[in-house]
């Protein structure tokens, strides 16, 4: 995979003040002259920019998004005798608009000087992911904090997951598996059940040395992602050759590839959790409809216990599969009505306080990956479940 650094280069964050939010004219202006050290002294002309703006709100699928350009210039550049004092100015748009004092920002500026101002509400899991991606340990309402970003820094399928949502694509491809990836299928995606399988099949690590069904899972999905992005630039590429018919004929080929890259996550988790179960010798069913015709992703130790009233409540498990939860964790509590405790395993890191204490409430158990653990707060690590702590749970439950 490839370093943050080379989508990142340096970053500045802050508490918004009511200055920082409230508009000037038809203007926003954010003054620091610690921005020189991630933009660069102006010196005595005013440097054009080009902005892109995003406003994330928890519960929101997507988030607010605008472009607009920046100007970076010395206020004082007429005036030698006195000290520089720097400004960056934006203009009002519909993300400007929505943020508010006391809102997270980030500043982060692309290795092409495109400066990226992302504001979250403060406390959101948005905010909380934004620190995990960039390191971020202190954020001040003071004042601006500026650091580079690190060049040895890798980014993992989680935080490639962050920066997608930011509309940023990670190629994190391996061009030295193309060919065995086109021997094997082709110019084409197979089935995501096939495509998993062969991720594992060919995934380099030791499974046996590999332990923990937390440290497997994480392999292959990291393995499927680097060959995932192999083949999509090779194919893209064929279609970017051939070129499109028409305006319609791109946009049909646009959507289809964000379409794929959005459900093949998703997928690619539920095989290799299947997977990791029948590895751990766990009978379960899979998709299996239950009341209302809620289906339950995997439901321990079978479809044909749950239907069976004598069987006791107690002894049946269930789990719910989701890549990224936001707030579509309450579809899992309409699932599966036999069974109290409902469990759901994500890859979504540094969920809010606030979200993990309403699942708490609905009795929703979250289970993540072991290595996720540490985005997490230390009272919300006491409650979480690793995949290992879950299955260990499960086959005591149901099978004693």
């Amino acid at each position: 995979m490839e370093s943050l650094r080379q989508h990142f280069t340096g970053i500045a964050t802050k508490y918004l003040s009511r200055v920082d939010a409230t508009r000037n004219s038809n203007q926003h202006e954010i003054g620091s002259n610690a921005f020189v050290r991630i933009l660069g002294d102006p010196g005595q002309i005013s440097v054009f920019l080009r902005g892109v703006f995003l406003y994330f709100s928890d519960g929101a699928e997507e988030p607010l998004r605008a472009t607009g350009q920046l100007t970076w210039y010395d206020s004082r550049r007429h005036q030698p005798q006195r000290a520089s004092e720097y400004r960056l100015y934006y203009p009002d748009n519909a993300v400007t608009l929505r943020m508010t004092e006391a809102d997270f920002c980030v500043i982060a500026v692309r290795p092409d000087n495109t400066v990226m101002i992302i504001v979250t509400p403060p406390g959101s899991t948005s905010e909380r992911q934004l620190r995990w991606l960039f390191g971020i340990d202190h954020v001040s309402s003071d004042r601006f904090q500026t650091q580079e970003v690190q060049g040895a820094r890798q980014v993992s399928i989680v935080e490639s997951m962050i920066l997608e949502e930011l509309g940023i694509a990670p190629t994190g491809g391996d061009e030295n598996w193309l060919d065995v990836l086109l021997q094997r299928f082709g110019p084409a995606f197979p089935a995501t059940a096939v495509f998993s399988q062969f991720a594992r099949d060919t995934c380099p690590q030791n499974i046996g040395d590999l332990g923990s069904s937390d440290a497997v899972l994480m392999a292959w999905m990291e393995h499927e992602e680097m060959l995932f992005r192999t083949l999509e630039r090779y194919l893209v590429q064929i279609q970017l050759n051939v070129g499109f018919e028409s305006v319609d004929d791109f946009i049909r080929v646009s959507l289809s590839v964000q379409n794929r890259r959005k459900s093949r996550v998703g997928h690619a988790l539920e095989h290799h959790l299947a997977a990791i179960f029948t590895l751990r010798e766990m009978p379960f069913g899979r998709q299996v409809q239950t009341e209302n015709r809620a289906t339950v992703d995997f439901l321990f130790p079978s479809q044909q216990a749950y239907l069976d009233s004598e069987y006791p409540d107690e002894r049946l498990v269930m789990l719910a599969s989701k890549s990224s939860c936001k707030d579509r964790w309450r579809q899992v509590l309409t699932e599966a009505g036999r069974i109290r405790v409902k469990h759901l395993f994500t890859l979504e890191p540094a969920i809010s306080a606030h979200q993990t204490s309403e699942m708490r409430a609905h009795n929703l158990q979250l289970v993540i990956p072991a290595s996720l653990f540490g985005s997490y707060s230390d009272v919300q690590q006491q409650w979480l479940q690793s995949l290992d702590q879950y299955v260990n749970q499960t086959r005591q439950v149901v099978w004693g």
